[in-house]
């Protein structure tokens, strides 16, 4: 890289949009703006996939964009989304070897008819990830993730209205976790537990030599932090790092008062240079586990 280019990452939360952008340099990676807003549009609702009104709904997402992108004064033209897990299915299922290109893809396309009887495969973007097995070592498991191509199709429209291009479409438990390996690259030696918390569910996985071995959220009653350490306990984790909106020190300290693995709080920002000149730069370091996957997704500057 020669020059510098920055990169705006949303993460969309039902009708919660957080967002951060990073300035990439041959120097650094450099934090330019970060912020949240409340959207007008429920992206949990079946409405949001549905082509009618959508035209209305990309304008009406570009014009909040735009408000807030005035606000935090971000000047990106590239644009990424992290999703959460009712957005897209993920299914955790096991490869065989000897499948060719052909057979994986029809594979594919009875796992998503499997988990939508009534979807049609043409409507939607299927990609396997590939998992890790226990050893750290390419597994016979892999997570089929599966979008529906209007909303693909919604995003990429809405980067249009914003005179700018769609660079990463991801799952924001993935984005949490490029954040994590992009500031303690020396967990890469530890079974690492990466906890997501909401007020609903956890997304819950296992980093072994840093690459996924497991991924799944899990419902839970927003209190019972011993369904976090039982999670852990069952991927013999060697140490629990948590993020989210509503993690706060107090939540890592009841889980460390039940847990005796150890327990941390990731830090987004522990590489990434913060400007005092940024709007809001206190608030933004107080409220720092928010933004980690949106740090995760902002900082890749290549698929």
């Amino acid at each position: 890289m020669t020059g510098t280019e920055r990169y705006l990452a949303f993460i969309i939360e039902r009708s919660h949009i957080t967002a951060v952008e990073i300035a990439h340099s041959p120097l650094g990676k450099t934090l330019t703006a970060a912020g949240s807003f409340d959207s007008e549009i429920d992206f949990d609702s079946p409405e949001v996939f549905k082509e009618t009104g959508m035209i209305a709904r990309e304008k009406k997402f570009a014009r909040e964009i735009q408000s807030f992108t005035k606000r935090v004064a971000a000047g990106a033209h590239f644009f990424s989304f992290g999703l959460n897990s009712k957005m897209a299915m993920l299914q955790q299922i096991p490869v065989e070897a000897s499948l060719s290109d052909e057979e994986f893809e029809l594979h594919l396309q009875w796992e998503l008819k499997n988990y939508f009887p009534d979807g049609n495969p043409e409507q939607y973007v299927i990609q396997p990830y590939a998992l890790v097995g226990d050893d750290g070592l390419p597994g016979s498991n892999a997570m089929i993730i599966s979008i529906k191509k209007s909303f693909v199709n919604f995003l990429n429209n809405v980067c249009q209205e914003l005179h700018g291009s769609m660079h990463i479409l991801d799952i924001d438990q993935f984005c949490a976790e490029s954040a994590l390996m992009f500031n303690h690259p020396e967990l890469s030696g530890k079974r690492t537990v990466v906890i997501g918390v909401d007020e609903e569910t956890l997304d819950a996985s296992l980093l072994v030599n840093g690459k996924n071995s497991d991924i799944r959220t899990i419902k839970w009653s927003g209190k019972d932090l011993s369904v976090i350490d039982q999670y852990a306990r069952d991927q013999k984790a060697d140490v629990i790092f948590l993020h989210g909106k509503i993690v706060t020190p107090k939540l890592a300290e009841q889980l460390i008062r039940i847990s005796t693995i150890e327990v941390e709080l990731v830090d987004p920002f522990k590489k990434i240079s913060l400007p005092a000149t940024i709007k809001n730069v206190d608030e933004i370091k107080s409220r720092r586990q928010e933004y980690t996957a949106a740090v995760g997704l902002a900082v890749r500057d290549e698929e």
